[in-house]
């Protein structure tokens, strides 16, 4: 049985601060006191802290803004009522980009890679690399265009250029397939360092194949080779459920899921869409996402463990094996095979992960259907996907929404606004106030390349 190793994150920042300090004089400007000298700070000590913010970015802020703007979630109070109108400017979405990728996870996944040269510490840079690709598919799809190629390069270059979208694919493409070959590759240094995910090179070759098919896939709209691509590496993805990159969140409010750290810190602000209550509706899964509380609200979080994903201990997944086949179904699809059984297993993993009997895991799967129309197949698949991925992967759904308009979502009444003129349902976000008055030109030629700076402007790959 795989474990799962759990760790205090905000200790371990405290004590690589407390043994790596370096001082700094009065006269060191722009010099930030509270991190340790980089160059000295061992891999070991940036591996977990670089998989902590990860995770949370999968499943915090950004998660609960797709989440809401795809009618998971509701406002019920505070700035989440404006979220649900989509009024969300460029000061929402700043400490995303700054504190969850630019000066962490992405940053942290840079510094890991450039420390490792030879074979070293060759397969924990291939880790390092398979969490880039993640945070940099993040910042695409819910950005488009974004800083990379010329990112991270302190003072020697204060004003990267944003890289075009298409191009970014690219970079993911191939650094997942520099994780896979570093990962095959023998390390001379005894190992992986520092992970808190345990999974052995083998599975997180797997993951890394996972991640291919899902950026492959996500680029239906811009490339006819986009579900064969897909279908082509997941020969070599997950096997089951027992293959994911499971990180442990702890049971307390220093290290708890994110999901769950809001839901007690902010409670009652965000609550489960109505919506998507009437769609789990006969879904035995209805009661592992949401709780009525006093006969008014359906609550995600309660503070109990009957909920899966409200929990301060529900795991955090780099990607779900469930996930990997509903791409295996929708690609089987799009390529006139049929998908029948992949989107049965997708469906039955979700469930089985949950905890759902094994007897209405049989009815429930015993029912669905394909083999009518393309498109009538598409919206069944993402349909079901767009369930199962509640809770863990939100900008998935988001994802998905945009490439298929499925689920059929029916825009906000009151969405019209002048983040979001049109009122259609959100297609991306603003780049962070942050860029705008710091990077100006970049942001500024980023913008104009692309069309525009609104909540309804497409990107590249999600026209």
């Amino acid at each position: 049985m795989k474990r799962i190793y759990k760790i205090n994150i905000t200790f371990i920042l405290l004590m690589t601060i407390s043994t790596l300090f370096v001082s700094c004089e009065y006269g060191d400007t722009n010099n930030d006191i509270t991190r340790p000298d980089e160059s000295v700070v061992p891999i070991n000590a940036i591996m977990p802290i670089m998989q902590t913010q990860s995770h949370r970015n999968i499943t915090a802020g950004l998660a609960r803004l797709a989440g809401i703007v795809t009618q998971q979630w509701i406002g019920a109070d505070a700035q989440q009522v404006g979220y649900t109108s989509y009024v969300i400017n460029e000061t929402d979405s700043d400490n995303f980009w700054d504190t969850g990728l630019y000066v962490g996870a992405l940053r942290d996944c840079v510094q890991i890679i450039n420390k490792i040269e030879g074979s070293n510490g060759i397969n924990t840079r291939g880790i390092a690399k398979i969490y880039l690709a993640a945070n940099l598919g993040l910042a695409t799809n819910v950005w488009g265009d974004i800083p990379f190629s010329e990112a991270f390069q302190g003072e020697d270059n204060l004003f990267p250029v944003y890289d075009t979208q298409e191009s970014i694919y690219e970079t993911i493409f191939r650094v997942l397939d520099e994780a896979i070959a570093d990962l095959n590759a023998e390390d001379t240094g005894g190992g992986i360092q520092g992970s808190l995910v345990s999974l052995s090179n083998d599975q997180w070759v797997k993951v890394a194949n996972a991640l291919k098919a899902r950026y492959y896939l996500q680029l239906t709209k811009v490339d006819p080779q986009a579900a064969s691509n897909a279908l082509s590496v997941l020969p070599n993805a997950m096997d089951s459920n027992s293959d994911q990159a499971v990180f442990g969140w702890e049971e307390n409010q220093n290290a708890g899921n994110p999901l769950a750290l809001f839901g007690l810190g902010r409670p009652e602000t965000m609550i489960v869409d109505p919506r998507f209550e009437t769609i789990m509706d006969g879904d035995p899964r209805k009661s592992k996402y949401m709780i009525l509380v006093e006969g008014s609200n359906l609550f995600y979080q309660e503070g109990n463990d009957d909920l899966f994903w409200g929990r301060l201990g529900s795991p955090g997944l780099l990607m779900s094996y469930w996930e990997q086949k509903f791409i295996e179904a929708e690609a089987l699809e799009r390529t006139a095979q049929d998908g029948t059984t992949a989107l049965a297993e997708a469906v039955t993993a979700n469930m089985e992960y949950l905890g759902i009997p094994a007897p209405q895991i049989a009815l429930y799967v015993s029912e669905l259907e394909l083999g009518g129309s393309l498109e009538g197949d598409l919206q069944t698949i993402i349909n079901e996907k767009y369930k199962a991925l509640y809770g863990v992967a939100p900008v998935e759904v988001w994802n998905d929404f945009k490439r298929t308009d499925y689920p059929n979502l029916v825009p906000a009444s009151d969405g019209v606004n002048g983040f979001n003129p049109s009122g259609i349902v959100p297609r991306r976000l603003l780049y962070p106030i942050s860029e705008r008055i710091s990077n100006a030109n970049s942001y500024a030629e980023a913008i104009a390349r692309q069309g525009g700076h609104l909540l309804d402007n497409g990107t590249w790959a999600f026209e």
